[in-house]
């Protein structure tokens, strides 16, 4: 049985084949551009969120003259790593940070005066905790204990890093809505004149006594299977960019993730079947309803 009525000739079919294939073109690229922003977000999530964690503060020290023994220190740091907002921490000691600042300095001021001294503690923050407020709150709580001196932190990086983070989040966010609406409305303005070209057929079968159940099913379906086409290509076109992107950019896109990645993609499969066929459901309806005045307008 063919597929089109014997009215149609081969340029009409061609036609609407070149139809579904723009739809389901415009469908998959606007959910890989969709994707991208949401890959985007992440992995800068992850790099700043990473950046946070390896920034590191240290905890300085009264030297031994004023009764500050390094076995103090270390029991101090084995109570401190206890503290929720320590990721990791460790003890630096005399001797280690003698020999560091003798390398800063350029000689041995051992031979000029006492070794003014003592072990530390470096410990860096979890992400959340990685902001100039959380940091000065964690800085004078540190600073009540008796023995410690002073807290060394980068605090201009901290800041930048933050601050950064902020920017990057808001105009991610801002970016994503803004183009993420037009890209839709395009899908949807796709869908609607596919079934625009319709609406004189389905006025038809709606005259015969068909059930607008009927007339909406197989332009739901069709859109349902749109989305599944354009979801599957831009799901696809998605991972071969990671993939691309892990061997050039191995930092800021990683395989690690592999759960994320996965999830992400299957989102963005789901969010195109369900969208198509929304969009499908609610352009039928409208010419269902309408009235056939309307229709030639």
């Amino acid at each position: 049985m063919n597929k089109y009525p014997e009215s149609i000739d081969r340029i009409t079919k061609a036609r609407l084949r070149l139809s579904v294939f723009g739809s389901v073109l415009s469908i998959a690229l606007t959910m890989f551009f969709i994707g991208t922003l949401a890959f985007f977000a992440f992995f800068s999530y992850k790099l700043m969120h990473n950046l946070s964690e390896k920034l590191e503060m240290e905890i300085l020290f009264y030297d031994e003259r004023s009764g500050v023994k390094e076995v103090d220190i270390v029991a101090y740091e084995q109570q401190f790593k206890l503290e929720n907002f320590v990721k990791e921490s460790r003890v630096s000691s005399k001797k280690e940070n003698t020999e560091e600042a003798k390398k800063a300095v350029g000689s041995n001021f051992l031979e000029i005066i006492d070794n003014p001294i003592n072990a530390s503690v470096i410990f860096s923050v979890k992400p959340e905790y990685a902001n100039s407020d959380s940091i000065n709150k964690i800085i004078k709580e540190i600073k009540q204990n008796r023995i410690v001196q002073d807290v060394s932190y980068p605090d201009m990086i901290v800041k930048s890093v933050h601050n950064n983070f902020l920017t990057v989040q808001i105009s991610i966010l801002v970016i994503c809505i803004v183009l993420i609406l037009i890209s839709m409305l395009l899908i949807a303005n796709s869908i609607r004149l596919n079934i625009y070209a319709k609406r004189f057929n389905i006025r038809s079968m709606l005259l015969v006594g068909a059930t607008r159940g009927f007339v909406r099913r197989p332009f739901v379906f069709k859109g349902f299977v749109q989305g599944v086409w354009g979801g599957i290509i831009a799901a696809a076109l998605l991972a071969l960019m990671i993939f691309e992107g892990n061997v050039h950019f191995p930092m800021f896109v990683d395989f690690v993730f592999i759960r994320e990645i996965s999830i992400i993609l299957a989102a963005i499969v789901v969010f195109s079947i369900l969208y198509t066929m929304v969009v499908a459901h609610i352009s039928v309806n409208r010419y269902i309803r309408i009235n056939k005045d309307s229709l030639y307008l």
